[in-house]
C-alpha cells in the first residue's frame, strides 16, 4: 500500500509499505479522506517530538475492510470516522464519560494501544500517529477509535470530526455549551476556531465575534456567516475592542483557539463578570498568566478542553446527523483538496496561511 512517511523533520514522501494486518480489537480501514491538521504540521516542523519514521495524519475517515480478533461492534463495509480519543471505557475518567481524559491512554507514542507497531517496510517498523496514521491508503485502528457513521455520510466532509472540527464543535456544544442569546467570542479563526463559531451559531448565539491577526481569516469567517463582528488583533487591543463591541459588558464566553499567554489574557480581560473562558489551542506549551484576583472576585471561569471533551461514539454520529440535516455545513470548513503525493504541499500551504483546512482524498 502507499503511505506518506515522515522520516525526519521537514521530510515527507510517499513510500510503498506492506499491507498491515489488524491485531486483537483492531480493524483495517481503507482510507477515503484525511484532514490536514496543524498537529501534523507541528510534527513535520519538529515542534512536537514523535518516534520516526512515522505515517502522519490523524483525521481519517474510511471503510472497514478487515476486522481482527475480539472486534465486537464493527463489520466489514462499515463507514467510520477515526477519532483521536481512545478512551479505555473502564477507568475513573471514562466511567464519568470523560473519555478525553482517559487514565490509561498515552498520546504521541507512535504505537498502538498495546505498545507495538503494525506498519512495516520489509523488516523496518513504521510508526502511526494517534493510533491511525491516516495519510495512507490503509490504516490499522483500534475499534474503540473507529466511530461508525451513517452509510450515506460524505466521508470527505466529515473527516475533520476525527480531531479539529470535533474539538471546536465540542468546545461550544459540550464542554461549555453556548446558551441561546449569548455573545460569543472566538480568538483564532483557523479550522478549530471556525468550528467553535459554527457550534456557537447552532446553539443560538446572538452575536459571534471573531478575533485573528490574519485579515483573510476574518473575512473568511464572515463569508461563511460565522462572524457578525471581527477584531483584527494587529490593529486593536482585543479586550478593549471586545468590550466596545458588547456595550462595555464583555462577552459571555470566549473560546481561545490559539492558547498563548497573550490570548488567554485577552480572553480574561474581555469576558464579562461571571463569564467563561475556554482554552482550546496550545500554541505555547507553557502559558504564564498573572491571574489577577479581580478576575476571580468577578467570578470568571477559566478552563480548557481536550478534543472538545466529546464522547466520540455519541457526539460524532450526532454531528454527522446535523450535517446531513443541513444544520452544520462541515464541507464549508474544507477549502483545499490534495492527493497523497501532495502532503508536503498541504503542510506548506497551511504554514503559509494559504488554507484554513485541507483534505487529502484517496
Amino acid at each position: 500500500m502507499r503511505a506518506s512517511v515522515c522520516r525526519d523533520v521537514g521530510q515527507v514522501g510517499v513510500e510503498t509499505l506492506d499491507l498491515p494486518t489488524p491485531g486483537s480489537g483492531e480493524v483495517r480501514i481503507r482510507m477515503v479522506a484525511a484532514g490536514v491538521c496543524r498537529t501534523d504540521l507541528s510534527i513535520y516542523q519538529g515542534h512536537l517530538p514523535v518516534p520516526m519514521p512515522i505515517v502522519l495524519g490523524h483525521e481519517g475517515a474510511g471503510v472497514v475492510e478487515e476486522v481482527g480478533p475480539e472486534v465486537r461492534n464493527l463489520e466489514v463495509g462499515d463507514a467510520v470516522v477515526c477519532s483521536i480519543i481512545a478512551g479505555c471505557g473502564a477507568c475513573f475518567q471514562c466511567r464519568r464519560e470523560s473519555s478525553s481524559l482517559c487514565e490509561q491512554v498515552t498520546f504521541y507514542t507512535g504505537k498502538m494501544l498495546d505498545g507495538t507497531t503494525r506498519l512495516r517496510h520489509g523488516e523496518e517498523a513504521i510508526h502511526s500517529l494517534a493510533f491511525q496514521g491516516a495519510f495512507a491508503e490503509q490504516a490499522i485502528v483500534p475499534e474503540r477509535c473507529a466511530v461508525r457513521v451513517r452509510e450515506e455520510a460524505p466521508l470527505a466532509d466529515v473527516a475533520g470530526l476525527a480531531c479539529g472540527v470535533a474539538t471546536g464543535l465540542g468546545a461550544a456544544m459540550v464542554r461549555a455549551p453556548v446558551e441561546p442569546g449569548e455573545r460569543v467570542c472566538v480568538i483564532g479563526t483557523g479550522g478549530v476556531g471556525l468550528s467553535a463559531l459554527m457550534g456557537a451559531r447552532l446553539r443560538g448565539a446572538a452575536e459571534l465575534i471573531a478575533v485573528d491577526i490574519v485579515a483573510r481569516k476574518l473575512s473568511h469567517a464572515q463569508s461563511l456567516g460565522l462572524a457578525s463582528h471581527t477584531i483584527d488583533a494587529n490593529e486593536r487591543d482585543v479586550a478593549e475592542a471586545l468590550l466596545e463591541a458588547t456595550g462595555g459588558r464583555g462577552a459571555d464566553v470566549v473560546y481561545d483557539a490559539v492558547g498563548s499567554t497573550a490570548t488567554v489574557l485577552q480572553a480574561l480581560d474581555g469576558v464579562r463578570p461571571g463569564g467563561r473562558v475556554v482554552v482550546i489551542g496550545i500554541a505555547e506549551a507553557l502559558v504564564e498568566v498573572p491571574l489577577e484576583t479581580r478576575h476571580l472576585l468577578r467570578q470568571k471561569t477559566l478552563t480548557g478542553t481536550m478534543g472538545g471533551s466529546i464522547e466520540p461514539h455519541r457526539h460524532i454520529p450526532e454531528f454527522v446527523d446535523l450535517h446531513l440535516a443541513g444544520r452544520l455545513d462541515l464541507a464549508a470548513l474544507m477549502d483545499q483538496d490534495y492527493s497523497l503525493d501532495e502532503v508536503q504541499t498541504a503542510f506548506e500551504d497551511l504554514e503559509a496561511g494559504r488554507i484554513t483546512r485541507g483534505i487529502v482524498r484517496f
